[in-house]
């Protein structure tokens, strides 16, 4: 299954922008207007057969999101430990205080 035929099997997104604003980026093939380039260089690569420079475009927003992704989740393992290692800390403090 390439690409397009995976792309193609997702549903169409209803897409508007308003009558006084422009979109900041638009698909070349299909006019689908996107909120930045960013946006627009991932669609191109996963929904049409692009060229070889929007093929390194897209490359190129495809590892800002897996960059972005890792941040994303090595900032959950954080927040996660800090809580756990926070709420640890909180019941030995409670048990040898006595209060219990």
């Amino acid at each position: 299954m390439s690409h397009t035929d995976h792309a193609a099997s997702f549903p169409e997104p209803a897409t508007r922008v308003p009558e006084d604003d422009d979109p900041v980026a638009a698909c070349p093939y299909c006019d689908r207007p996107f909120q930045g380039e960013h946006a627009r260089d991932l669609h191109v690569g996963e929904a049409h057969d692009p060229t070889p420079e929007e093929r390194d475009r897209y490359e190129a927003a495809l590892d800002v999101e897996r960059d972005d992704l890792w941040l994303f989740h090595a900032r959950a393992v954080i927040g996660l430990g800090v809580t756990y290692t926070a709420t640890v800390i909180l019941y030995m403090a409670v048990l040898g205080s006595g209060i219990v």
